[in-house]
């Protein structure tokens, strides 16, 4: 089980994924902006909206404020260039909606293994 962060997601996307990810036994924090992070427990994974404009930005200040922590951009509309700028600014992995729970699990083992790295 992993602490999840869904930081500034919608609230339909937040909703589907948080579901999915409570069902894999995930305990699921919601917070609204980036600074909401310094409060509380250090997330072991972030989920960050890449539909808004400034998305990779918020990737390479939540990197720069932690450069070991997976970050995955979450979408509505997969695109190519979305999810190359997500790559470049230094996101984990990305996904889009629907949320599956196949999907969902690789990404949060990938995500465990970062972090089992990172902790070595």
């Amino acid at each position: 089980m992993s602490r999840v962060t869904l930081l500034g997601l919608p609230d339909d996307l937040e909703r589907s994924l948080a579901k999915v990810l409570r069902e894999e036994a995930h305990r699921v924090i919601r917070k609204l902006h980036l600074q909401d992070l310094r409060h509380g427990p250090k997330p072991g994974v972030v989920f960050i909206s890449a539909d808004g404009p400034d998305f990779s930005t918020t990737i390479r200040q939540l990197k720069e404020y932690e450069p070991m922590l997976p970050v995955v951009a979450v979408t509505r509309v997969p695109g190519t260039k979305q999810w190359l700028d997500a790559l470049d600014a230094g996101a984990t992995d990305y996904c889009g909606a629907p949320f599956e729970r196949v999907q969902v699990r690789c990404i949060m083992n990938s995500a465990s293994q970062t972090e089992r790295e990172s902790a070595a």
